[in-house]
């Protein structure tokens, strides 16, 4: 029984080490080919350099057939473009801007002041003693 259980063991103990030997690894050729497959035969996605390229070409072919602006196309656009950010009605242009600095100052202008008693010693003894009061418990 003894034996038996020991050739057992052995054979089990030699059936994991053989188990744990890696595996023939390919030769630098196979993996050059297996590579070379899969980078051909690959779905086309936004990953794959072949479609990327083919797209790129594409779009500087449609690009050459788009006719260029001429010079005074362009200062008319950047004229217009100035018209419309300085249009009072834009409210995000640079007039609407200023026109509403300009109430906002004035209605500031004739707001009463806030802490005026601050200047002086006694409001700054009661400030401090409100504060006093306030951080303990």
């Amino acid at each position: 029984m003894k034996t038996m259980f020991a050739a057992l063991t052995a054979g089990v103990l030699a059936s994991f080490a053989a188990a744990q030997t890696a595996a023939p690894s390919p030769s630098p050729v196979e993996r050059q080919r297996e590579a070379q497959s899969v980078t051909q035969n690959s779905v086309e996605n936004s990953g794959n350099t072949q479609a990327t390229a083919a797209q790129q070409a594409r779009n500087v072919k449609a690009s050459k057939e788009v006719a260029k602006l001429s010079k005074a196309d362009k200062t008319k656009l950047a004229k217009d473009a100035t018209r419309l950010n300085v249009n009072p009605e834009n409210s995000s242009g640079t007039a609407a801007t200023a026109v509403m600095q300009k109430r906002t100052t004035a209605e500031s202008k004739t707001a009463p002041k806030q802490n005026t008693s601050l200047k002086t010693a006694e409001g700054k003894r009661q400030l401090d003693s409100e504060l006093q009061m306030k951080s303990t418990p």
